[in-house]
């Protein structure tokens, strides 16, 4: 049987004794492979673009959103149903994860323990985070000149995409740690 000469996929040089692999003609073993090679190649520049894109500044809004979730879940299930300010204990009131210095005026201090402490809704939303007894109530809980040093702390944060990625695992799994223990 004599087949017409084809042109190498790889190497583009015209051979009587082709090779076929899949849908492609080869002039040798070599040129299969190593088309296969830049392929891969390809492939992982092309995935780690993707990668990158999808830590895009756009994103940035939706990771801190997740991560306030699962911090502030993480708070309510280490501080329980015990309002920080007022004291409350028990059912028929929510509990939120209230912070002492805002997370909107003070964001570097957004996802700081010392900053958040589970807060009845009568305290957080309707007396305004009830800073006053939360103030005595955090120095007798993590002592003065940390309370000092929360209020004192004006550092701007900008929060990156890697950051808060690590926040969303690493209170996720703090929070699964808690509910498998209680």
């Amino acid at each position: 049987m004599n087949t017409k000469p084809k042109k190498c996929k790889y190497c583009k040089t015209k051979t009587d004794t082709p090779i076929q692999f899949g849908l492609s003609w080869f002039c040798s073993i070599d040129c299969a492979t190593n088309l296969c090679l830049e392929n891969r190649e390809k492939s992982k520049k092309i995935e780690k673009r993707q990668a990158l894109k999808a830590f895009s500044d756009r994103d940035i809004p939706t990771l801190k959103r997740k991560a306030q979730q699962v911090f502030n879940a993480y708070i309510r299930a280490r501080d329980g149903k015990k309002c920080i300010s007022c004291g409350y204990t028990g059912e028929g009131r929510q509990f939120h994860s209230g912070h002492f210095r805002p997370a909107g005026n003070c964001g570097q201090l957004r996802f700081d323990e010392h900053n958040v402490h589970s807060q009845c809704s009568i305290c957080n939303n309707y007396k305004s985070g009830n800073l006053a007894e939360y103030r005595k109530a955090l120095i007798e809980k993590i002592g003065e000149s940390e309370v000092i040093a929360l209020e004192s702390y004006n550092t701007p944060k900008k929060w990156t995409a890697e950051e808060l990625t690590e926040i969303i695992k690493t209170y996720k799994a703090k929070l699964k740690s808690i509910q498998s223990n209680g």
